[in-house]
């Protein structure tokens, strides 16, 4: 069954599956952001008050990022490179953060054939078939749509709005990706400072202090920075990356470069005057490649650009992808001429 509204009866529909489970998983999606993983914590701590002797799990494609051991229960999360290999008994498996299980696992086959599947999300992408799926692409962050439907204030504890928080600042940039029809999520982080007592620069440095190895990364990332004002049909953007060498002689991991590259689209991407959209690229240590996507309103969607390459989705202004190694590793450069020369063929559809 399909939802894409709150209402009592998908909470009672979702309740129902839990019950029913023995064994439950909760994942976020591969290279969890701060909503995901605020996503997984908040679904878990729900199930957990609701039934403490209930099996349940988190599991996460990807690798443990001590920054975010201060969130309550974080350390019960298991990172592995493959979870489809840590399903066996698993009857109810729930996604959060995204729609097709691709983006969960390297082998999505083994977890559309868990039993019971349930879906929350708020990308507009098209999802894949799930037992039970609530979808609200007007929602800023999927822990916000936690928070909406299975909370009153007067059951969030400081921890689990410190959760919260997590997820919806970080989704919207700290409320500066806001537009005018999500204004309520404004009242809803005013709720969470209020529950908390947290102020939230103080908050946020705890688990976003930057090592000087990460700031190296993201010097790297300015130093390879390029402007492109010619490209036929296209708005002037900006892309940045760093290379396979770059990441192997300094030793750099996946989360070093992903954090790095974070803050490098925060802070630079749609902040150059004249250059509207752009994106930046990074090797993994498993030989793929990611991209991250930009845009201002206007501009170019990267969610379709994306999805027509046929390499990742999300949302309108602001999206991510993958590019899949076949028998060698791929460096960003290589990327970036696959980008290029899609562009050079295909025209940009406006967000």
């Amino acid at each position: 069954m399909e939802y894409h509204d709150i209402s009592p009866q998908f909470v009672s529909e979702f309740f129902a599956l839990v019950d029913s489970a023995s064994r439950i998983v909760i994942t976020g999606h591969e290279f969890p952001d701060d909503d995901s993983i605020a996503s997984i914590l908040s679904i878990y701590t729900l199930i957990s008050t609701r039934d403490p002797q209930k099996d349940l799990r988190m599991y996460c494609l990807g690798r443990e990022d001590k920054h975010l051991s201060c969130f309550k229960n974080y350390d019960r999360i298991e990172f592995y490179k493959e979870i489809a290999d840590h399903l066996k008994g698993t009857d109810l498996l729930i996604v959060l953060d995204g729609g097709k299980f691709a983006r969960f696992s390297h082998k999505p086959e083994i977890l559309k054939a868990v039993p019971l599947t349930i879906c929350l999300d708020h990308h507009s992408s098209p999802i894949d078939q799930f037992t039970l799926s609530l979808v609200i692409p007007e929602a800023p962050a999927c822990s916000q749509i936690i928070c909406r439907t299975f909370f009153n204030p007067s059951k969030i504890d400081s921890d689990l709005a410190k959760i919260f928080l997590l997820g919806i600042l970080g989704d919207t940039g700290n409320l500066s990706y806001l537009k005018p029809s999500q204004s309520e999520t404004i009242t809803i982080v005013k709720n969470l400072i209020d529950i908390s007592q947290l102020n939230i620069l103080e908050f946020q440095t705890s688990y976003r202090s930057v090592s000087r190895r990460v700031f190296s990364a993201i010097k790297e990332f300015v130093k390879n920075t390029k402007f492109i004002s010619q490209e036929p049909n296209w708005p002037s953007f900006q892309y940045s990356f760093v290379t396979r060498n770059f990441v192997t002689r300094h030793h750099y991991s996946d989360n070093e470069i992903t954090e790095a590259g974070f803050l490098y689209v925060y802070r630079y991407l749609r902040t150059i005057s004249g250059y509207t959209w752009g994106f930046v690229i990074s090797p993994r240590a498993d030989g793929d490649a990611t991209i991250s996507c930009r845009s201002l309103p206007g501009s170019v969607n990267v969610k379709d650009l994306l999805e027509n390459m046929g390499i990742g989705g999300g949302h309108d202004d602001s999206a991510g992808g993958k590019f899949t190694h076949q028998k060698k590793s791929l460096d960003a450069p290589e990327c970036l001429k696959t980008v290029l020369l899609w562009m050079h063929l295909h025209s940009p559809n406006s967000n």
